[in-house]
């Protein structure tokens, strides 16, 4: 099921990216937290749905050249324009992910959230 969310991100990501924007939109600072989250949210994703480490490098590395390739689409839709910084905040929200995800899984003795924690 979680690979069935995986896949519907990724593909609501693409959308979002290739539709044409009016001119003014966009850009700045923000525009690349907001390039880093929705790598973040696709690589948690990612991470969940594929629990081998084989699997998990192959998405890593699709989504790394899916960000740049959207990148390079990007030169060719009105309103949009290809940018290396948009690249990089793609690539750095992913890794971050990966990152956080992997120092999760080797925390000794982890808890669940919310579960009750008291010894008796």
């Amino acid at each position: 099921m979680v690979q069935v969310i995986f896949i519907s991100y990724v593909l609501l990501v693409i959308f979002l990216c290739l539709v044409p924007q009016p001119a003014g939109i966009g850009g700045g600072n923000l525009d690349k937290l907001v390039h880093a989250s929705m790598y973040f949210i696709m690589g948690v994703l990612a991470y969940i749905a594929f629990n081998t480490l084989g699997k998990r490098i192959v998405m890593f590395i699709f989504m790394f050249l899916l960000g740049v390739s959207i990148e390079l689409f990007q030169i060719y839709i009105p309103g949009r324009d290809a940018s290396v910084y948009d690249a990089l905040a793609n690539a750095a929200g992913l890794a971050l992910s990966f990152f956080l995800c992997w120092l999760y899984t080797i925390i000794p003795d982890a808890r669940t959230p919310g579960a009750d924690n008291t010894i008796r």
